[in-house]
């Protein structure tokens, strides 16, 4: 069994394919794994000029994209997949629309992801939210 949570390897295979570690993305460079953007006035000034957050440190993106995973995953955002609005039956499929990396190769990517941070095979593009926000066995 794996040690780590359902919710951080989801939050763990998006900054991977947001491409987290190559010095050279935006994901990198604005410490946003999760590449999220503004929606707030007050936080103008933590954005770049394309409207994405900037975190002081890696770790402050980190739990932000936690964070909103939550949200999203319980439907508590305006986030939108195929069928409407994010809910805990969305698809991870939909959810990755939401971050704008539905493309199948990223899809399968963040399967394949997920699957072996998880030391598990149950993942698949369908799975719904609600699995990311369940503890395990």
């Amino acid at each position: 069994m794996a040690n780590v949570k359902r919710i951080e390897a989801l939050a763990d295979a998006i900054g991977v394919l947001n491409k987290i570690h190559d010095p050279e993305s935006r994901a990198y460079q604005n410490r946003n794994p999760g590449l999220c953007k503004v929606y707030s006035f007050s936080k103008l000034n933590m954005m770049d000029e394309q409207g994405y957050r900037i975190f002081t440190s890696m770790i402050g993106g980190l739990r932000f994209l936690h964070q909103d995973l939550i949200w999203k995953c319980s439907g508590q955002t305006r986030a939108k997949g195929d069928s409407g609005k994010l809910k805990p039956t969305s698809t991870l499929t939909e959810l990755l629309k939401s971050f704008k990396l539905s493309d199948i190769g990223n899809v399968i990517q963040a399967v394949a992801f997920i699957n072996d941070a998880l030391k598990t095979s149950e993942v698949t593009e369908n799975t719904e939210l609600k699995y990311f926000l369940e503890e395990g066995e």
